[in-house]
């Protein structure tokens, strides 16, 4: 039954798709994402980049995030307009539209990814797995189909993601993403700081620890305990810990001793002392700003039986993995963090380019597409 839906709306899609295509093509990008129903940072700095290119290229940005069968279909239906009458498509997850419509879509699509660098399988990879979708699934959407372009912040992670958008190593690209640029430049970073503690005057005068986990399909067994654990860990006359819950995350702690802020226009990240994660890319963000960090792997034993790992988080990450919270806020006390050794892992998987900024970069890769296209 699935199936034969899925082929009902394949056909619709390409049917809308070619009436569409009766419409001009605009001098234009269209940015898709389902992250959420905000204007991706990526998206954002890409359109800049593109508005002050010779000749200029417009960009459109559809972020909306699927809170609904039938209410997605409008959204798709217009995603596939901008898809048939703009000169580039650019993602940043899991399109159904572009998917579906596969090699029917005549102009170049760019799969930027939303996570800057890799640790975990994901896509066809993860297939099977609690954390992953089913093979069934994967196939009847045909998931990850019809890109030309993948992009990675460092080759190290060529492979793991051609095969985990099951795509030839040789569409993928190394182009770290445009926010990397907001990562390492202390203006936005000092912009961001006094927006953060103009925002929470109650950070004032205390050493800021940003708590940021990986998303998860379902709640680990102990994981009430484990955040009570962490919150007991730090003297909130001395500390404020902030949570910066996952963008598709329902997971919340509450606790008046915890400051949560969902990342937005004021991204805590800038604003951290330290930085507490456990299996998220964000760990590369965290170095890029030299921010100490922490990973906190209280559910470890049975998250990595759903999940597999493209690198040994244990051994390979230079900084301390636990899953007790009193141990992190003792390291944290003591300063024990190696900073040299984190920038150089962060280095090797953060390819930053000479001569331009990783918008420039990524930019320069679309435009080239465009025009051969």
């Amino acid at each position: 039954m699935k199936t034969l839906l899925v082929r009902a709306a394949t056909a619709f899609l390409a049917l809308l798709y070619y009436i569409c295509r009766l419409a001009p093509t605009r001098q234009r990008v269209v940015c898709i994402s389902r992250q959420s129903n905000e204007d991706p940072v990526d998206f954002t700095l890409i359109a800049r980049e593109l508005a002050h290119r010779s000749p200029p290229l417009a960009t459109v940005i559809l972020a909306n995030k699927i809170e609904g069968a039938l209410s997605y279909v409008p959204v798709i239906a217009r995603q596939v307009f901008y898809i048939a009458t703009s000169r580039a498509v650019i993602l940043d997850s899991y399109c159904i539209a572009v998917s579906l419509l596969g090699d029917r879509i005549t102009v170049p699509v760019f799969q930027i990814w939303h996570a800057l660098g890799n640790m975990k399988k994901f896509g066809y990879t993860a297939l099977g797995t609690p954390e992953g979708h089913s093979k069934s699934i994967a196939k009847a959407m045909h998931m990850h189909e019809g890109y030309d372009c993948v992009v990675v912040s460092s080759n190290n992670f060529k492979k793991d993601f051609a095969a985990g958008f099951n795509v030839p190593e040789a569409i993928v690209e190394e182009s770290p993403l445009p926010r990397t640029d907001l990562l390492i430049s202390p203006n936005y970073r000092e912009r961001q700081r006094h927006l953060f503690f103009a925002a929470y005057p109650r950070a004032a005068g205390k050493k800021v620890v940003v708590y940021c986990p990986t998303f998860r399909k379902s709640a680990p067994t102990n994981e009430a305990e484990a955040m009570r654990a962490l919150v007991d860990s730090f003297d909130p006359q001395h500390y404020l810990l902030v949570y910066m819950p996952h963008p598709v995350s329902q997971q919340a702690i509450d606790d008046p001793r915890v400051l949560t802020v969902p990342k937005g226009d004021i991204d805590p990240l800038f604003s951290a002392d330290y930085i507490i994660s456990d299996y998220s890319t964000v760990i590369y963000e965290a170095g890029l700003l030299g921010t100490p960090v922490f990973l906190y792997a209280y559910d470890w034993d049975s998250y990595r039986e759903k999940r597999s790992f493209n690198i040994d988080l244990e051994h390979d990450v230079p900084t301390l993995f636990t899953s007790d919270a009193k141990e992190i806020a003792l390291a944290i006390s003591e300063n024990r963090f190696d900073r040299k050794e984190f920038e150089a892992f962060v280095c090797r998987n953060v390819s930053l380019p000479v001569g331009k900024s990783c918008t420039q970069q990524l930019c320069d890769l679309i435009v080239a597409r465009i025009e051969s296209a």
